[in-house]
C-alpha cells in the first residue's frame, strides 16, 4: 500500500512494503492527482495537462512518462499488466 499526504504544495508518498518515503514537487504533486483523476488513464492525464500548461509537448509528455516509469520502479504506482501506462 502507498500512503500519501499533501504538506503545502509538495506531496509525501510512503511505501508501506519498504517504509521509504519521497517526495513530490508542485508539478509532480499536479501529475499525480489528476493521474487519479482521470482513473490511471495516462493518456487523459497527459492531454490535461498539455491543455493547461504551456511547454513544449514534447517535453511534457516525455517528462511525465519518465515520472511514472520511475513511481512503478520504486512500487509506488502499480499498473495493471492488460494495460501499458506508457503507451
Amino acid at each position: 500500500w502507498i500512503s500519501y499526504e499533501q504538506i503545502e504544495n509538495e506531496l509525501i508518498l510512503l511505501n508501506t512494503l519498504d517504509w521509504n518515503y519521497y517526495r513530490l514537487d508542485v508539478y509532480g504533486t499536479v501529475v499525480w492527482k489528476k493521474l487519479i483523476d482521470h482513473g490511471g488513464d495516462v493518456n487523459a492525464l497527459k492531454k490535461w495537462v498539455l491543455e493547461h500548461f504551456e511547454g513544449d509537448p514534447f517535453q511534457i509528455q516525455n517528462d511525465i512518462d519518465c515520472l511514472i516509469k520511475t513511481l512503478i520502479e520504486k512500487n509506488l504506482l502499480v499498473i495493471d499488466q492488460k494495460k501499458d501506462p506508457l503507451a
